[in-house]
C-alpha cells in the first residue's frame, strides 16, 4: 500500500521573530496579560488632573459674586451715610464730652415741638421726650432710661424746677448739664426728634406695631382711636401716640411707657428684611428721620457706623427701658406740680451708672424692667403738701374700661409679651 509522502516539520515561529527550534517541546505558550488601560493624562510637573478645571472655575465666579456683593454692601452703606450726613442738623458738640474709644457712651435723646405741633393747644418750646442711652463698655446692652418732664430736678444756674424747663431755659445743651448733675455721668452725643419727624418716618417704615395697654383716644380735631391690644402707627396717628397724656390717669407716667413702646416697636420695624435689605426703602426711612433730627456735630454717619459695628452682636432682647424712680407727686417751690423723685433709689442708679453696672441696680430695684424691658412702677402716692389734683391723680384707679377692653394694671401687656 502506497504511504502519502509526509511533510517536512516546520519549527513554529515567535511572532515578530525567527523560529524557535524547542517551541514544540516547551507546551502552549502561556497567555499574554491583559492589556491595561492607560493612566489619565497628568499635567507635567506631577499636578492635579485636568478635570479638576470646572472645580476652580467655580470658585472663581464665586469668588468674583462675593466681590461684587461686598461693593454694592459698600455703596448702599454709602448712600445711607450720605443722605444721613446731608439732612441732619447739628449743634455745636462743646456741651458734649468726649466718649473716647473704649468706654461707655451716652446719649441724650429727646423729642421736642420746638418746630411746630399737630394742635396748636400742646406747642411748646419744651421737651415732652427725655431719655439718656447708656452703652456700657462691653458693647453688649443697651440700657434707655426716661425722665418724666415733670419731675422736680436741679437745672445748673436756675435753681430746682421741672426736668423740661432746661429745654426751655439753655436748649439741648442745658439739658445735658442738667443729666449730668441728675444721673451723675457726661452726656457723649445728642439727638433730638421734633415730632414731627415721627410721620414721615412711620409712613417710610410701613408702619409702627406696638402692644397698646389701655384703649384711648387723642386729638382735638377728627380723634385717632387705639383699641387695646396689638396696633399699627402711622403718620398722624404716631404723633397722637407718643403726645398723648390726658387721656390717661397716669398723666405723663403713661405717655413715657408709650414713647417707649414706639421706640421698641420702631426699632424692631427699620431691622425687618423688608426694610434693611430693600436699599430704596432704607434711604426713605434715613432721610425722613434725619431730616427732623438735631445732632451734635460729631455725631456723623462715621460714628453711628463704628457703633453699629461694636453692637454687631446685641439683639432687641439687650434692649432696656425703664424711668427714674420715683416717690410721688409733690409741687415745686414756685407752687407747681411735679413728680417727685426717689432719692434713695436715684442714688444707686447714680453709682450704678458711674460703676457702668446698670443690671446690678435693675436686679435690685426694678426686676420687671430687666425681665421684660418694660417699666413697672408701684402706685405713686400724692407727698405731704400736694395740690388736690395731685391728691386725686395718685389715688386714681387704672384707666377706665373701654368698648375695646378692660383697663389693666400700669404696666401690663396684653398682648402676651
Amino acid at each position: 500500500m502506497t504511504q502519502p509522502p509526509q511533510q517536512p516539520w516546520i519549527p513554529p515561529e515567535r511572532p515578530g521573530g525567527p523560529a524557535d527550534p524547542l517551541a514544540g517541546l516547551r507546551g502552549p505558550a502561556p497567555a499574554a496579560p491583559p492589556t491595561s488601560t492607560p493612566p489619565a493624562t497628568r499635567r507635567s510637573g506631577g499636578g492635579r488632573p485636568r478635570r479638576r478645571r470646572p472645580l476652580r472655575r467655580f470658585l472663581a465666579v464665586l469668588g468674583v459674586l462675593a466681590l461684587l456683593l461686598v461693593v454694592a454692601l459698600g455703596a448702599y452703606g454709602l448712600v445711607l451715610a450720605r443722605t444721613f450726613d446731608g439732612h441732619r442738623q447739628t449743634v455745636s458738640a462743646a456741651a458734649f464730652a468726649d466718649p473716647g474709644s473704649d468706654g461707655p457712651v451716652n446719649f441724650l435723646v429727646l423729642g421736642s415741638d420746638s418746630r411746630a405741633a399737630e394742635d396748636s393747644a400742646e406747642t411748646s418750646q419744651r421737651s415732652d421726650t427725655m431719655m439718656l442711652v447708656h452703652i456700657p463698655a462691653d458693647r453688649r446692652h443697651v440700657y434707655v432710661i426716661s425722665v418724666l418732664r415733670d419731675s422736680l430736678v436741679e437745672i445748673p444756674g436756675h435753681g430746682q424746677r421741672k426736668a423740661n424747663a432746661a429745654y426751655e431755659l439753655g436748649g439741648p445743651e442745658l439739658t445735658a448739664a442738667m443729666l449730668d448733675k441728675l444721673l451723675g455721668v457726661p452726656v457723649h452725643h445728642l439727638a433730638e426728634l421734633d415730632f414731627q419727624g415721627f410721620r414721615g418716618m412711620t409712613t417710610a417704615l410701613g408702619g409702627v406695631e406696638v402692644c397698646n395697654p389701655h384703649a384711648f383716644s387723642s386729638g382735638q380735631k377728627n380723634p385717632s382711636f387705639y383699641p387695646r391690644g396689638r396696633i399699627e402707627l402711622k403718620d398722624t396717628a404716631a404723633l397722637r401716640y407718643v403726645r398723648e397724656r390726658h387721656a390717661f390717669p397716669e398723666g405723663d407716667v403713661m405717655r413715657v411707657q408709650n414713647q417707649q413702646r414706639f421706640v421698641r416697636g420702631a426699632v424692631a420695624a427699620f431691622l425687618d428684611p423688608a426694610v434693611v435689605l430693600n436699599p430704596p426703602r432704607a434711604v426713605d426711612v434715613v432721610a425722613g428721620l434725619s431730616d427732623h433730627l438735631t445732632v451734635d456735630e460729631g455725631l456723623d454717619s462715621a460714628t453711628l457706623a463704628s457703633l453699629a459695628w461694636q453692637l454687631r452682636g446685641v439683639d432687641r432682647s439687650a434692649l432696656t427701658m425703664f424711668t427714674v424712680p420715683r416717690a410721688g407727686y409733690g409741687t415745686s417751690p414756685d407752687g407747681q406740680d411735679v413728680v417727685l423723685l426717689d432719692a434713695d433709689r436715684m442714688d444707686a442708679l447714680r453709682d450704678a451708672l458711674q460703676r457702668d453696672d446698670v443690671e446690678s441696680y435693675l436686679r435690685a430695684h426694678d426686676p420687671e424692667a430687666l425681665a421684660a424691658g418694660e417699666d413697672v412702677q408701684p402706685a405713686l402716692t400724692a407727698a405731704p403738701g400736694a395740690t388736690p389734683l395731685l391728691t386725686e391723680l395718685a389715688a386714681a384707679p387704672p384707666a377706665a374700661a373701654t368698648a375695646a377692653g378692660e383697663g389693666t394694671l400700669l404696666g401690663e401687656d396684653p398682648c402676651g409679651g
